[in-house]
Formats: C-alpha cells, sequence, structure tokens
C-alpha cells in the first residue's frame, strides 16, 4: 500500500481496503455481521493498540509485545450474534448463525483449526432444493391463474394466423400480473381480522398508532390495505361495543379482583406549559365469576382499603350493575383484603349488610410457608435480582452447570396433561419427577428454570431443583429446601391445577398440612404459624362446601344436618370471618376445626331450600 513516496498508509486509506473485504470474508461464511459502522470502530481501536506499541519501538517490553501477538491471534469477531450457547440463541432472526455454521464459528472463537475452503458441493445441494421447496410453496400460496387459458383466448382469436411463443409472451405477463395483484388483494382483505386485530391491541395495551404501524408493516405488500390510527380506532370501538352487548353482567353471582402496580404515562400542565411523565398507578382487575369474564379495572387514589372498596362499589354503580346476586368475593390473602375488621371484603359486606362467601387464592396458601421457610434458611433478598444467602447467590448460573450424579428424593405427583400448564409450571413438573427418580433428561438440563424474579416463587423452586442436581455433595440447607420442593410444595401445586373448585380447598389445606409433618419441629415452628395465618379454608363456611361434596354418604349427610343447625340459630348481627384454630394432628379435612365452635352457613348456599338440600345429599348418594 506505500505510495511513490514510500509512507505508510493513512488509517482511512486502511479502512476504505480492509472493511470492505473483511465484512465480505464473513458474508462469504453465510454468518450476520454487525454493521460496518460498528467494523470501523473495532478496526480503529485494533490499529491504535498498534500504533500505541510502535511508538515505544524499540523498548517495547516483552511482555507487552506477547500479550499483543497473542490477542492477534484471537479471531477479529465481527459476527451479529455473540451468544455462547447458539441452541439457546435468543438473537432476532435476521441475526441468528445459521445451524450450519454453529460448529464453525464455535472452531473459529477457541481452537481456529478449520478453515474456508473450496464450495461444498453436498451443502450447495442441499441449499439449492431448499431454496426451490420455498419457491414453490410461495409459489402455490399466491394462487395465481392458469395462463394457459389466456394462451387460447389469444389463439382463437388472432384471426387463424399463427401465435409465436414471443407474441403470446407479453400479453400472458402482463394479464399473470394483473390476476396476481387481484388474487393477493383479495387474500389479503379475507386475512385481515379487525375484530381480532382489535382484542390483541386491547389485550397487550397497545396504542391506536402502534397498533396500525404494526399492522401495516406486515400488510405492506398490499397498498390497498394500509391501516391508519382512526381506522383502527373506529374497529377496536366498534368490537368493545359488541363485546360489551354480549356480556350480561348484570347479575354477578361471584367478583375476584387483583391489582399491581404499572408505569402510566400522564401529562401535567404547569405555566401554561405541558409536561409528561411516568408513574406508578396501581390498576385492580374486577373479574365475574365462575366464566372469568374481564369487568374493566380501577384507579383508586391510594392503596387503602376504604379507598379501593369505595372505587369498586362506583364501578359498579357507573356501570349500572346490580350487586344484588353477589354471594362469593376472591382475593389475595393480604392484610388489605382480607384483614377481619378493616379490610376490602369486610367493608363490602357491610356495605351489602349481607355475609359474603371468601374465596381466598390457593396457590398463595402453598406459596407462603415455601417462602418463609426459604427465608429462614437461606435469609432474604438483598436487591431486586439478589440473595444474600449462599444459595440464592448461586442461582443466577445454575442452569449451565453439568448435571452430577445425586440423591432422589421420592415423591407423588398427580397425573397432569402438559397442555394445560404454563412454560415454569411445565419445567417444574418435569424436574420433580426427575429429581424423583434420579434420572436428568438431557433435553431438561438445557433449559432454563425461568427468570430471576423475587415475587416468582415457582422459578425460584426451579432454580433450587437445578442447583440441587448440580451438585456432588449439597449442604444440608440445600437438601432441606429441595425436599420441601418436591414432597410439599410441588404435590399441592399441581393437586391446586387439577381442582381449583372452592369446594376443593380445604383438601388442599389438608394436603399442605398433612405433607408438612415430615419437618423437624425447629421447622414446623416456622411453617405452621404462615399456615394457620392462611387458613381461610378451614372456616366452617368453606369446610361444609367440602363436606358437601364428599364422596362419603354420612359426611355429606352430616354436612347438611351441620348447615341446617346453623340456618336455624339465625345470628343477631353480620357475622365477623375469624380464622378457626387449626388442628394440625387432625386426621381428616373435616377435622381440622372445633366444630363445638360457633358454625355459620355457607353464604353461597343462602338461596337452597332446606328441600332442595337435603335432594342433593340424597342424589348424590344414588350416584356413588
Amino acid at each position: 500500500m506505500r505510495g511513490e513516496t514510500k509512507k505508510e498508509p493513512t488509517y482511512k486509506e486502511i479502512e476504505a481496503i480492509v472493511v470492505p473485504k473483511l465484512i465480505e470474508i464473513w458474508v462469504r461464511s453465510s454468518i450476520p455481521t454487525v454493521e460496518p459502522k460498528r467494523v470501523k470502530v473495532m478496526l480503529q481501536t485494533y490499529h491504535l493498540k498498534c500504533n500505541n506499541l510502535l511508538k515505544s519501538h524499540p523498548k517495547i517490553p516483552e511482555n507487552k509485545l506477547k500479550e499483543f501477538r497473542l490477542r492477534s491471534k484471537v479471531l477479529f469477531d465481527i459476527a451479529a450474534c455473540k451468544c455462547r450457547d447458539l441452541l439457546q440463541c435468543t438473537c432476532p432472526k435476521n441475526k441468528k448463525i445459521p445451524p450450519k455454521k454453529h460448529n464453525f464459528i464455535t472452531d473459529q472463537r477457541t481452537a481456529r483449526q478449520m478453515v474456508i475452503g473450496g464450495i461444498d458441493v453436498r451443502t450447495t445441494k442441499q441449499i439449492t432444493r431448499s431454496l426451490k421447496r420455498k419457491l414453490l410453496r410461495e409459489k402455490s400460496a399466491s394462487k395465481q391463474p392458469k395462463v394457459t387459458k389466456v394462451c387460447t383466448e389469444m389463439l382463437t382469436s388472432s384471426s387463424g394466423s399463427k401465435c409465436t411463443q414471443s407474441d403470446c409472451e407479453e400479453p400472458i405477463q402482463i394479464q399473470s400480473r394483473a390476476s396476481s395483484i387481484k388474487s393477493e388483494s383479495t387474500s389479503i382483505k379475507t386475512a385481515v381480522d379487525y375484530a381480532l386485530l382489535s382484542k390483541t391491541c386491547d389485550r397487550f395495551g397497545v396504542s391506536d398508532r402502534a397498533g396500525a404501524a404494526i399492522a401495516s408493516v406486515v400488510l405492506h405488500a398490499s397498498t390497498s390495505q394500509v391501516i391508519d390510527k382512526n381506522k383502527l380506532r373506529r374497529e377496536r370501538k366498534k368490537t368493545r361495543e359488541i363485546i360489551t352487548s354480549q356480556q350480561n353482567v348484570s347479575l354477578i353471582p361471584a367478583l375476584y379482583f387483583d391489582g399491581r402496580k404499572d408505569q402510566t404515562s400522564t401529562i401535567s400542565e404547569k405555566d401554561g406549559k405541558r409536561y409528561r411523565r411516568r408513574i406508578l398507578e396501581e390498576h385492580i382487575s374486577l373479574i365475574k365469576e365462575p366464566d372469568s369474564k374481564f369487568l374493566g379495572y380501577i384507579t383508586p387514589a391510594s392503596g387503602t382499603a376504604k379507598c379501593i372498596e369505595q372505587e369498586i362499589f362506583n364501578f359498579f354503580m357507573n356501570k349500572d350493575i346490580s350487586m344484588d346476586d353477589l354471594i362469593a368475593i376472591g382475593c389475595d390473602g393480604t392484610n388489605v383484603n382480607v384483614g377481619k375488621y378493616g379490610s376490602i371484603i369486610r367493608m363490602l359486606e357491610k356495605r351489602l349488610d349481607r355475609p359474603l362467601q371468601w374465596i381466598i387464592c390457593f396457590l398463595h396458601m402453598n406459596e407462603l410457608p415455601f417462602r418463609h421457610l426459604f427465608e429462614h434458611i437461606d435469609g432474604t433478598t438483598s436487591g431486586p435480582r439478589t440473595f444474600s444467602g449462599s444459595i440464592g447467590k448461586d442461582f443466577e448460573n445454575c442452569e449451565k452447570r453439568p448435571i452430577v450424579h445425586f440423591q432422589p428424593i421420592p415423591t407423588d405427583l398427580p397425573e397432569l396433561s402438559a397442555e394445560d400448564i404454563s412454560t415454569d409450571q411445565k419445567y417444574l413438573y418435569k424436574i420433580v419427577k426427575a429429581v424423583s427418580t434420579g434420572t436428568f433428561p438431557n433435553d431438561l438440563a438445557n433449559k432454563s428454570p425461568g427468570k430471576m424474579s423475587h415475587a416468582r416463587w415457582l422459578t425460584r423452586a426451579n432454580r433450587i431443583l437445578r442447583l440441587y442436581a448440580s451438585v456432588e455433595t449439597p449442604f444440608e440447607n440445600l437438601i432441606t429446601l429441595a425436599t420441601y420442593i418436591v414432597r410439599v410444595y410441588a404435590p399441592v401445586w399441581f393437586a391446586i391445577k387439577m381442582h381449583p373448585s372452592c369446594k376443593d380447598g380445604p383438601r388442599h389445606l389438608f394436603k399442605l398440612i398433612e405433607l408438612t409433618r415430615y419437618l423437624p419441629t425447629t421447622l414446623k415452628n416456622i411453617v405452621d404459624p404462615v399456615i394457620q395465618r392462611n387458613a381461610y379454608f378451614a372456616h366452617p363456611e368453606n369446610l361444609l362446601l367440602a363436606m358437601l361434596t364428599d364422596f362419603q354418604p354420612h359426611i355429606r349427610e352430616l354436612a347438611a344436618r351441620r348447615i341446617l343447625k346453623a340456618r336455624s340459630a339465625k345470628p343477631k348481627r353480620l357475622r365477623l370471618f375469624q380464622l378457626p384454630e387449626v388442628n394440625f394432628n387432625a386426621s381428616t379435612y373435616y377435622d381440622l376445626l372445633d366444630w363445638q365452635e360457633n358454625i355459620t352457613e355457607p353464604p353461597i348456599l343462602k338461596s337452597v331450600t332446606e328441600e332442595n338440600l337435603r335432594l342433593f345429599v340424597a342424589q348424590k348418594e344414588k350416584a356413588n
């Protein structure tokens, strides 16, 4: 590159030649690269390091020179994908390294023994056949009209003159193109489902402008199907009106509410100017049960029980929805929701002047003992995704550890269809089976246990078991947690998934208590108080529901008699929902409490007459 003056070329001259050739080499290898601008920055950094060494010539330290030469032998990596595990690459599709190049790029980043050779005839044929199949699929999907009919029409209308191939070719292309465009437009029109697009935008909180832009990009091939934000706004309004008219929400037998804090964009005005800012706002969703219909959401001014209860009542009044038929209410077991005197449910009961059936989340009942046990053994958290204990600190890279020989932990899991549960639950189900049998599948070892989050105790259980399977000599605390997950947490979790009805709540609570009896006294003292504080399904109102649907006739008859006895008592004031003292030594679920205490009738059965109640018990007896 030296000119007539024998001077060293400038960096710009080097860059103009090296960068295109460098990119060409990588493209020839079918590996997506970073942007040319990024390649230039990398080359400039390398060039500066070289210049800095040359400045100190001939007194370059031997160790620096040796280090520079070693680094020069490392691959000048301009691949767009830098993932270490290429099989679990999360890069966009256009930046992924082709599977056929995985071995090559791995070699280049390590030993560098492979080279780019000549044309691989076998691979080239495979790629060619693959492209041909793709073109055939696209051709059949485009539904182009046949051109033989066009040729026939032209031949018959040519007054007996001969028509050569060149004469027919141009009209055929024009007709085919016109028909193709018409066919394409028709197929796209039928493919655009505005109702589905509107529902999807509402579901994920996508704005009209963003939704229109996304849909237009997807349909960019057809100019007749451009979707603007106004068009989408009209369709969303129409879809919402249709859904609202179809849903009969005038009668609500049961209500479930749940909330979370979301970031909301707001515009505030100050001194005649508008400022956009994001605030943390609590949104509480209202769900009609038992068919799980979304009614809407409320945004209370504060998180107090009084404020939330008032907003729920205002929502029903504004929507003209009657609460006269409301007999059951459900939520999470937080103190704001389920406190004895000043909770949301208690205030709603006072407003309606009647008791409601309390249906508190099963999964929280199962998670909270596990949470307290973990914090007792390994300590509390030290950040949004970090832990203070030795077990929690090993969570981050537990999925990268190799599986070793470990001691199986026997358990009894119910048979469950994998289609009915989420990805994280599938992982828990499979890893519990693997730990209980002692056989860990390779595909399970390569999967991720789930994201690190303090709010997701399911993924924390996954990571504990994954860590247990990768430690040859696990310490006592890890064994204790892994055993609890396999023997208690997972069986109760999947039992809840199989039987989610409120009538099964007492059975799940009893199963949780029964399975935890193997724990030593020190750990029972941690777990039992948590179970006691969340024993909402040990309340007589919930226990009687379970007994009324029991498979044993005498238990159903006993439940009916106790309901009728409680009905005859006729309390003078609104009953106070108070958790009973749980009998942790009970042998069956209906012995969890002392029946000598004050018993109240399940509010969900208020409208059932004595005759129908006895008839129900008799029919169940005949069915069995």
